[in-house]
């Protein structure tokens, strides 16, 4: 959505006495938007009304420069300490005004995670009713999505809001080629030596079952290669699920143990791991639930979503979005662009600061 006119013209007077010359307007705008790629879009030499158009028009296309920040209240936040308490005033005004154009950034990012994705979710609804214990490839072509479906999933249960997921990047300090550094990452989230015996990390991981979910998010597993990725479900998984099971933890009834493992490439499933295709396999869970993978959005589940939206009249979602656009911009529904898509159309952003938000 463009910025208003209104609150162009409404700026025009306050910021016309501050953005004269060349170095003025330098000054302020590389002090509010410190190194943000925004500035080297802006052409310093226009008329001063020219140029204080263009330029908010620029910086309410790039949306925020951290999140909840939009570009033009960083501008304005800095303006505001070299003005009277009259102009300050009408600054606050204007701030609030242009701030009620836009859907607040924690909402967007909630309702992004209602675009489809119902088949996983309901999926993974149906293993936990059935199963403590539970492992789920997440997967997909790149850019669809995978990092969403995450956060869609650790929505499954209203608690999971207050407890942190141990999540390992397995493309951080060599864990994609052994085994070994994985023990260390698991070592050091429990703040343990990084020599520590493994059946002292199963240890902690099942006495924390015992009084609540424990959820372990294994990210980028497309880094790993294949084999050894099967020697961490054998060394790490399989043995942990025994534990579970055999122990006095499996007294616990009331908690769950999810492992997620999320391939943003695709790769996995074209090598030689052997996944569960159904949940009630013999060897489930200790070979990973095959989820159905993340794919681009079709044009059915983005009209449904953006009727779902436009009906609610609490939010300011502006209008000019259809289906229809969002495939032409997206090459034909791909995940990730569409959020970038629907962000800049709400004035946000996704990568810098939506994202941001992703567990």
């Amino acid at each position: 959505m463009a910025i208003s006119s209104d609150i162009i013209h409404k700026l025009l007077p306050l910021l016309r006495p501050l953005m004269e010359d060349k170095k003025e307007r330098r000054a302020y705008l590389s002090r509010a938007l410190i190194n943000a790629p925004v500035l080297n879009r802006l052409e310093w030499d226009m008329s001063v009304d020219i140029f204080i158009t263009d330029m908010l028009k620029k910086l309410h296309e790039f949306g925020e420069i951290s999140l909840g920040k939009p570009a033009i209240c960083a501008l304005l936040a800095e303006i505001r300490q070299d003005v009277g308490v009259d102009i300050q005033i009408k600054i606050d005004e204007i701030v609030r005004e242009f701030r009620g154009f836009q859907t607040p950034p924690d909402l967007l990012f909630d309702l992004l995670l209602q675009i489809d994705f119902k088949s996983q979710a309901r999926l993974v609804k149906k293993v936990m009713e059935l199963h403590r214990t539970a492992a789920f490839l997440i997967h997909g072509e790149p850019y669809c999505g995978q990092q969403l479906l995450v956060n869609r999933l650790l929505r499954l249960k209203p608690e999971w809001k207050n407890i942190s997921p141990i999540k390992i990047d397995v493309s951080h300090n060599g864990a994609g080629r052994s085994t070994l550094h994985l023990w260390r990452q698991l070592a050091s989230w429990f703040r343990l030596p990084k020599d520590v015996e493994s059946k002292e990390i199963t240890h902690r991981i099942c006495e924390r079952l015992c009084t609540q979910d424990v959820i372990l998010i294994f990210s980028t597993v497309d880094y790993m290669l294949p084999k050894v990725l099967l020697a961490w479900l054998q060394e790490f998984w399989q043995p942990l699920v025994t534990q579970v099971e055999v122990s006095s933890f499996a007294n616990q009834e009331n908690t769950h143990l999810l492992m997620f493992l999320v391939d943003n490439s695709g790769s996995v499933c074209q090598s030689n791991i052997l996944l569960s295709k159904q949940f009630d396999e013999s060897e489930y869970p200790r070979i990973p639930l095959y989820l159905p993978p993340a794919s681009p959005f079709p044009l059915d589940i983005l009209d449904d979503w953006i009727d779902m939206v436009t009906a609610m009249e609490s939010l300011n979602i502006p209008t000019g979005l259809t289906a229809k656009i969002l495939l032409e911009k997206t090459e034909n529904g791909i995940p990730e662009f569409v959020y970038e898509e629907i962000c800049c159309h709400c004035g946000h952003s996704w990568e810098g600061g939506l994202a941001k938000w992703l567990i």
